[in-house]
């Protein structure tokens, strides 16, 4: 702040008098690639050409580190070796929730002993001048990087190819798209997640694959729906290799605690030979590979897959058919299949990490008969079952609805209540199938 007071505007496009960041630091705001770029980009940094040092003031929002306070601190020690092996010397780090600062701002006195790093060196929150308090709030809090691989602005939100009834379970992709094990294999993607601590374990690659064979009425990802072929349409396409170059490229940060990609979507069931070819490559590169899926397709589809696969995060619909079709959008068959996907797993790939992922809706998937039978499902898929990962249902995605110019059809339902929420979990414990509840 100080010495920005002084300084007139720089080329960078600073203007006269604005704060510098601290330290080594991009600009606020500026490091928009995410947590991972921004600090690799620091640790570029040449440290001869700085021997005053090189300070990167780092701030994280809790949730960035995982969904559960007990991973965090593996998830920041990740962080921390990822930047030091990228070349990396001294690191800042501020796990912060903006709300919270933007109330100790408002009212000091009731945050006495509220702690930061400001550059270098810690110092009481309130103890800053409002204009030095101004200058933290306004520098970046990094959470999940997304990289849109659409131009949303035009698709899909005004997608030609969306239809509220998708056709049957064998649905696929790959029927229109060439393959080649010679050639870089071509897929759908929507949007790329460079920092996810929330889809299996240590640090991933989130990738969100284009086209779904269900119509999920909970589903908040509504963009991701519509199945679009590659060739067709290029403003999707990538290819395995690319993937691969953003694997490689925070090697460094996803390697420890059993790090590495997730495939999620959309459904990555729907292009069998991409989702293989991109989790192959992985393997290959010593990371673990993981599977966000509502178990599409068949046995040649999931061969493809499953041989290079880790961990599967299977969402059920309900257990009830009737109740699961109500809710997926699709045919019971649908369903079904989806726990064929399940056994088929148990009976030929031992070595997977297995979980069942719920929604809970308030009077349709909390029911005693429907938890009971979904304890009763998940003991038979010992061994290779770990845990049930309840997902409280939740309205964020809602308003992408209005843009799609879509009916959102869940309009009278109210988020589910965290407190219901854990007494679920606790029934599923007390019958011997573990569960886990991210904390709110």
């Amino acid at each position: 702040v100080v010495y920005g007071k002084s300084t007139g505007a720089t080329p960078d496009g600073r203007s006269m008098g604005e704060p510098f960041a601290p330290g080594a630091n991009p600009m606020h705001n500026r490091d928009r690639n995410g947590a991972l770029a921004s600090l690799c980009s620091v640790a570029k940094l040449p440290y001869k050409s700085c021997m005053d040092g090189i300070s990167n003031t780092f701030c994280l929002v809790p949730t960035a580190l995982g969904p559960a306070p007990a991973d965090r601190a593996n998830t920041l020690v990740s962080l921390l070796d990822g930047y030091f092996k990228e070349g990396g010397h001294h690191i800042n780090i501020n796990v912060l929730n903006r709300e919270l600062l933007e109330d100790a701002h408002r009212h000091p006195e009731k945050y006495p002993d509220l702690t930061i790093r400001v550059s270098g060196y810690a110092v009481r929150f309130n103890q800053l001048t409002p204009e030095q308090r101004e200058e933290v709030l306004k520098r970046t809090m990094h959470g999940s990087a997304v990289a849109s691989n659409t131009k949303l602005s035009a698709f899909p939100y005004h997608c030609d190819c969306y239809s509220d009834n998708p056709t049957s379970v064998d649905l696929s992709i790959s029927e229109d798209v060439p393959y080649s094990t010679n050639m870089p294999v071509i897929g759908s993607v929507h949007s790329l997640e460079t920092f996810s601590s929330n889809d299996a374990p240590g640090i991933r690659t989130l990738v969100f694959l284009q086209g779904c064979s269900k119509r999920c009425k909970f589903c908040s990802n509504p963009e991701t729906q519509c199945i679009t072929n590659p060739y067709s349409c290029p403003d999707m396409a990538v290819t395995d290799e690319e993937v691969e170059n953003v694997v490689k490229r925070y090697h460094h940060f996803l390697q420890p605690n059993h790090g590495g990609i997730t495939l999620s979507g959309g459904e990555p069931l729907l292009q069998p030979d991409f989702a293989g070819s991109i989790l192959r490559k992985t393997k290959g590169l010593g990371l673990t590979t993981c599977l966000d899926t509502s178990g599409h397709g068949n046995t040649k589809a999931w061969e493809k897959v499953l041989p290079y696969t880790d961990y599967v995060m299977l969402c059920l619909k309900g257990m009830d058919l009737e109740l699961a079709s109500f809710i997926s959008g699709v045919s019971k068959e649908s369903n079904i299949r989806a726990r064929d996907f399940a056994k088929y797993i148990r009976d030929n790939y031992k070595d997977i990490k297995l979980s069942l992922r719920w929604v809970l809706m308030s009077g349709l998937t909390d029911t005693d008969e429907e938890i009971e039978a979904l304890a009763a499902f998940a003991k038979e898929l010992k061994p290779v079952f770990t845990h049930v990962e309840l997902l409280p249902y939740h309205i964020l995605g809602k308003e992408k609805y209005d843009m799609m110019d879509r009916k959102y059809e869940l309009e009278e339902m109210e988020p589910y209540d965290y407190e219901d929420a854990v007494e679920v979990k606790k029934k599923l414990l007390r019958v011997g199938v573990d569960a886990t509840l991210a904390e709110q």
